[in-house]
């Protein structure tokens, strides 16, 4: 996953209300950003794993900055 591809998660990351998607289960959680990065940039199968994994490991992080 490269850099440009970071900083788009993380601005889709602040666009994004807190309190919808805290309550989400992990793969809605996942699946949620994950199509919202594609309907912006296209990612092969391997950047959606890498994004995907990603996601999963940042989630506390995630919520956190958006409450924040």
């Amino acid at each position: 996953m490269d850099a440009s591809t970071l900083r788009l998660l993380w601005s889709v990351v602040l666009e994004n209300s807190s309190e919808s998607i805290a309550s989400l289960p992990d793969s809605l959680f996942v699946r949620h950003f994950l199509e919202q990065i594609q309907t912006r940039v296209y990612l092969s199968s391997a950047e959606q794993m890498a994004m995907k994994s990603y996601l999963q490991t940042k989630r506390p992080l995630i919520l956190e900055m958006m409450q924040g």
